[in-house]
């Protein structure tokens, strides 16, 4: 994917279109399925003062209060997306379920409108259609290109079922069916209609790839690979966003290379380098899909552990330390190879702080506290005098 980005052009495939976003994505996603539960908010609540006003005016009219009839219901449904998105954490199936949600509305409102009023009224309708387009295209905002291709297969399949039936239930083309306000069928521009939402759907996708690519490239160190500040920053408040709703623990670890500027003094920037991304790997090996390893800055590198105790955090940390410690690097100067050790802070969430401020504050003490007793240690236990900043409870 960063490849595409500094390479130049090149078309993705479909594999790479439909492909799961990894965890910083999934994260954005988050947060666009949310800016989508607003958005749909505000929509409906908008399209819902005509049908009103109309319901008001001509409450006899079966097709005004259809009308008012279905806006309603999406209104409501997407207060309900709304108040469920508050109350749980994200995940990959609220995307397909809002998508699916949208889709269907529109097919909803078509298929009362097909058996309310003259049937072409619904077929040929230039308005209701429309926001087929709108969420097709608002799946891009949750920048996962099978939630695109779910929502467009499916709005494609429903309208096509609709066309079908409703070509088998009447004689469209029958002077009965004709309406100076509905026009007449074509099933040359139903096709066409079809081919459009492909087209929607194929370019919500290209979006979202490229989306992706952006996001990766801002969230990705270009050295070492892993997350930087911002992804370490953004996914670290998500997780304890998480961990306060559901009550869980929380580690957040600071992790520094002993003695790099040596390794730049001796052996040159190159070397360096090297040394960073071998840190990085070595860290890498032993976390969970759900961990987070970013550089945090210089030769310092950060973790957010989700769901792990002060001990637990400790021993993950260890493993690495003592895997690293027995590393030995093969300097390309022909001096003798070289150690690396790292060193270590951690604290956790409740026990050290109730923020991310704090806990990183907490972290970096513990850190510190390991390069003063003699480096190549994790110190994760309370410190003798340990400052504490107040919790802003």
């Amino acid at each position: 994917m960063l490849g595409r980005l500094s390479g130049g052009f090149s078309a993705p495939s479909v594999a790479a279109l439909l492909q799961a976003p990894n965890a910083a994505l999934q994260s954005v996603g988050s947060d666009g399925e949310r800016r989508v539960a607003w958005a749909r908010i505000v929509v409906t609540a908008l399209l819902l003062i005509t049908p009103t006003y109309k319901l008001i005016r001509y409450p006899d009219n079966q097709v005004f209060v259809l009308g008012f009839f279905v806006t309603a219901i999406a209104f409501g449904a997407a207060v309900v997306v709304r108040w469920l998105l508050r109350k749980g954490q994200y995940g990959t199936w609220v995307g397909f379920a809002s998508s699916g949600l949208d889709v269907s509305l529109v097919s909803l409102a078509l298929t009362l409108f097909l058996f309310s009023g003259p049937p072409l009224g619904a077929i040929n309708s230039k308005v209701t259609f429309e926001i087929y387009f709108l969420a097709i295209a608002a799946t891009a905002l949750r920048y996962d290109g099978r939630i695109s291709a779910f929502a467009g297969v499916l709005a494609m399949a429903q309208y096509a079922g609709l066309v079908g039936f409703a070509m088998w239930r009447w004689d469209l083309a029958a002077p009965t069916s004709l309406d100076a306000d509905t026009g007449t069928f074509s099933l040359v521009d139903q096709v066409t209609r079809l081919i459009l939402m492909g087209s929607a759907t194929l370019l919500a996708m290209l979006m979202v790839d490229r989306a992706q690519t952006l996001v990766q490239a801002a969230s990705t160190d270009p050295l070492t690979g892993v997350g930087n500040r911002a992804h370490f920053d953004r996914r670290a408040h998500a997780e304890h966003e998480r961990a306060r709703r559901y009550q869980r623990h929380l580690a957040i670890a600071l992790i520094d290379v002993d003695h790099f500027k040596l390794f730049n003094d001796a052996h040159g920037h190159g070397v360096g380098d090297n040394v960073l991304v071998t840190v990085a790997t070595l860290l890498g090996r032993n976390l969970r899909r759900s961990d987070v390893l970013a550089r945090y800055g210089g030769e310092e590198f950060a973790l957010v552990l989700p769901e792990a105790t002060l001990e637990a955090a400790r021993a993950k940390i260890d493993l690495s330390r003592r895997t690293i410690e027995v590393t030995i690097l093969d300097l390309p100067d022909g001096k003798e190879p070289s150690r690396l050790t790292i060193s270590a802070g951690v604290a956790v969430f409740p026990e050290d702080g109730d923020t991310i401020d704090l806990l990183v504050a907490v972290a970096d003490e513990r850190l510190l506290s390991a390069k003063r007793q003699g480096r190549n240690q994790v110190v994760a236990g309370p410190l003798t005098g340990e400052h504490r900043v107040p919790s802003a409870s």
